[in-house]
């Protein structure tokens, strides 16, 4: 491998270079190109929930697909508000819950769970995006990655006691820091450039801790692929496993962004 480093990091490292620009080209283009981003991003991750959680069961694949796209269309006519929406779809995710808890309801609560894990982050960065010209999505793109690469890197080179070895064997608190400390300088970097927030303790505390809110939604992706006993939720990225292994960060730190804003508007600059 190139300059020594490991097939699986040279993977990582291709595939992101390859989906950066489509990423990068639909949010920039925003209304319906974003839209059309994310129905497509909803569809994937909906396919790899249902073949995950449901036994490949093309019936609740499709019907999980549906509604997510009616839910992200219905969102771009309508304008509904963000609150609204996400405290319906956890609404989802604990009747579904509860449902798990009984065997002849396991395909049902899955199947409601899979809507609220699937729509929320569609819905909260399609929000997030009608705001300004797409930094605040970019910036929690980023931020996302940020606490990914750094705490595949601290992890890695540093090692020492796990952070929750019954969930994810690999991930330390080495890691969890390393991954905080690498979000905050990313979201001060992009903040010197694009003047984020009023005040930079603002980036700093929100980078930081939505980093440590992106490795929640890290370990909890893991405790479901662990409670099913696969090791990735698909193979659609070489080197990366499936969407929802790329993508279990964002999953928790865009519905969390965007409720932050809606609820405290003047933490970022958004016009």
């Amino acid at each position: 491998m190139p300059l020594g480093i490991s097939k699986n990091l040279f993977q990582r490292i291709v595939s992101a270079v390859l989906l950066l620009p489509p990423v990068l080209g639909a949010l920039w283009a925003g209304g319906w190109w974003f839209t059309g981003f994310l129905i497509l991003g909803g569809i994937l991750m909906a396919r790899e929930w249902a073949s995950l959680t449901l036994g490949k069961n093309r019936v609740f694949s499709i019907a999980l697909s549906a509604l997510v796209v009616l839910l992200l269309i219905a969102a771009q006519l309508k304008g509904a508000k963000i609150a609204v929406i996400i405290a319906e779809l956890l609404a989802f995710s604990i009747v579904g819950t509860v449902a798990i808890q009984f065997e002849r309801s396991l395909r049902f609560g899955w199947f409601l769970v899979g809507v609220a894990y699937v729509g929320m982050p569609m819905i909260a960065m399609w929000w997030l995006r009608t705001l300004d010209a797409g930094l605040i999505v970019l910036w929690v793109f980023f931020i996302v990655w940020a606490t990914d690469i750094g705490g595949y890197f601290f992890g890695k080179g540093i090692g020492g006691p796990k952070l929750a070895p019954k969930l994810s064997p690999k991930k330390t608190w080495a890691g969890l820091l390393g991954g905080m400390a690498f979000s905050i300088v990313v979201g001060l970097f992009l903040h010197m450039i694009f003047g984020l927030a009023p005040a930079v303790l603002t980036i700093i505390l929100v980078s930081g801790l939505m980093a440590a809110w992106a490795q929640a939604g890290d370990l909890l992706e893991s405790g479901i692929k662990r409670h099913f006993d696969v090791k990735d939720s698909g193979e659609l990225i070489p080197g990366h496993g499936g969407i929802l292994d790329r993508v279990d960060g964002l999953v928790f730190v865009a519905p969390a962004m965007a409720m932050l804003l809606f609820w405290f508007p003047s933490l970022f600059l958004v016009s």
